[in-house]
């Protein structure tokens, strides 16, 4: 009896602390919709109980369906820790070890006698990042395409983040059991956790719950981000699932229903570089580790991780790509922690003012690219991820504390100079470009191939954002739209053959002839094109 009521009181007293942070976390996700700055979904955790579980967003943003604690996202790279359980029971069943070499199953993989599994669980194999899609459709292509490419370092001795390793990990899966990946996925670990909301082949998900992924997403305009046309990433990141079934894959792997201690163990040791192990990245938040999965695609942002120490489980996963999850979570972990946080106050700015600011500011070897929709101001720079910034006035934005743009005037007023501080502390001041970028479209269908310049397209100066070429000679082949020689701002076509979207794939032209070609910006969320041949 003296037991039951001890639980009792300390239930009780630990309920209001939980009220109290829910209360926080609530306020924090709810001032970060409200910005247009998150959507998706959350779950966390105190050592098994929920604490905190909501939804904000859209699912499906034309048809206005808000996201729900059962939404179905993409989780990409997440997926590895799935890859990773796999082999390791496959090891503890005998049929495979982590040291087994490369050569055992491709006898003709350069190398292959110095790379073990271990080193591609690892990232440490020295196989080249690169999993272009058009030689990832099937294994006999991909060994081929890959093996062709030297190595980056000598196996073993260095460390890279390397998606190929984890697409021949997922073969060899399948030739250990005659199954194809996937299904062993589901068998092994998707149907003994009852995670019924989560699988393969997003594409084809006919529910109801399904979270589209978007590149731009408001309440009033929306663009979806590219569709993969296969499963693709595969075993790096072709995984869909939910808060909740996340959050049974971390109950297993704390109980060791799947996995013995032992190889959760090895799992959760830094390997050669102590921020990886094996199939798991590994951290510290306030100087405790944590271990888990980012991951991150077309429109979708995934992060999951347990603190071991104190049995917290954090899971985030949205279905936009300007959404500020890599922010919001540390503002989670101070609030978990009963450390100070400060909710940003974002300032209103106005369509007319954020305008002002548009434009391509450069250094002598970098290009930033600042454009304005719905309310956001959007900055891209190079091959990095576009963001939203916050705004703090109608100068000042930023991403958090520690990476801020502050936009200055000339002598006549008009904002031409940008002072970003990045996170190192490094801080670079941008001039406005006053050349005349302009898009233009590169690859094998015009003169100037892969490799070349863009073939600039012209306008109209009554319609300033509507780009064209008359009577243009074509090659067969492919081309995208690229706008200032910059292939970290190229659009291509999405899975659906008829709306564009960032970094998608090639629009192609199907025969030799004259064709005119239209990219009209004028809703730079949803541009529209056109490519005909030419009515002689």
């Amino acid at each position: 009896m003296k037991s039951i009521v001890t639980c009792l009181i300390l239930l009780l007293a630990a309920s209001p602390l939980f009220s109290q942070k829910s209360e926080k976390l609530e306020q924090l996700f709810s001032t970060y919709e409200k910005a247009g700055l998150f959507s998706g979904s959350v779950l966390i955790a105190e050592k098994g109980k929920i604490i905190f579980e909501k939804s904000y967003g859209y699912r499906n943003a034309p048809k206005k369906l808000k996201n729900t604690n059962n939404s179905l996202y993409r989780v990409f790279s997440t997926t590895k820790m799935f890859t990773a359980t796999v082999l390791f029971q496959l090891e503890e069943q005998g049929k495979l070890s982590l040291n087994d070499k490369l050569s055992k199953y491709y006898p003709d993989f350069p190398k292959g006698d110095s790379i073990t599994l271990a080193h591609l669980l690892s990232h440490t194999s020295g196989i080249p990042n690169d999993t272009n899609s058009e030689y990832t459709v099937d294994e006999e292509t991909f060994l081929k395409y890959i093996s062709a490419k030297p190595l980056n370092f000598s196996p073993g001795k260095d460390w890279d983040y390397s998606n190929s390793g984890y697409y021949i990990l997922s073969y060899i899966i399948k030739k250990v059991t005659g199954q194809d990946y996937d299904k062993v996925i589901e068998n092994n670990i998707l149907k003994p956790l009852k995670m019924n909301h989560s699988g393969f082949n997003f594409n084809t998900i006919t529910d109801e719950n399904k979270a589209f992924g978007y590149e731009f997403l408001s309440d009033k305009m929306s663009n979806e981000a590219l569709r993969f046309k296969t499963d693709h990433p595969f075993g790096a990141g072709a995984m869909y699932s939910t808060v909740e079934d996340l959050f049974k894959f971390n109950e297993a792997l704390k109980n060791y229903t799947i996995l013995k201690k032992e190889t959760i163990d090895r799992a959760f040791t830094p390997y050669l570089k102590d921020h990886y192990g094996l199939g798991f990245q590994i951290s510290t938040v306030f100087d405790k580790k944590r271990v888990g999965h980012d991951g991150g695609g077309p429109g979708y942002r995934s992060r999951y991780y347990r603190v071991l120490e104190d049995d917290i489980c954090l899971i985030v996963i949205s279905n936009s790509e300007l959404s500020h999850t890599d922010f919001i979570c540390p503002l989670v972990e101070k609030i978990l922690y009963n450390k100070p946080y400060t909710i940003p106050a974002i300032a209103k700015v106005s369509a007319e003012d954020l305008k002002k600011l548009e434009g391509v500011y450069s250094t002598e070897n970098t290009n930033f690219y600042i454009n304005s929709a719905d309310g956001f101001l959007v900055f891209k720079e190079g091959s990095y991820p576009r963001n939203a910034l916050l705004p703090k006035s109608k100068t000042s934005f930023q991403l958090d504390e520690k990476f801020s743009c502050t936009f200055k005037p000339d002598q006549n007023g008009k904002i031409d100079t940008v002072v970003i501080q990045f996170w190192d502390g490094t801080v670079k001041t941008a001039k406005k470009n006053t050349q005349n970028l302009t898009w233009g479209i590169i690859g094998n269908a015009t003169p100037s191939g892969w490799d070349g310049k863009d073939i600039p397209l012209q306008t109209n100066p009554k319609t300033p954002n509507i780009y064209f070429l008359k009577n243009y000679k074509l090659n067969k082949g492919n081309l995208k739209f690229r706008f200032n020689n910059d292939w970290g701002y190229s659009l291509g076509l999405n899975n659906d053959n008829k709306s564009i979207a960032f970094d998608a794939y090639d629009f192609p032209i199907s025969e030799d002839g004259v064709y005119d070609i239209v990219l009209d910006m004028s809703n730079v969320v949803k541009p529209q094109f056109s490519i005909k041949k030419s009515v002689q």
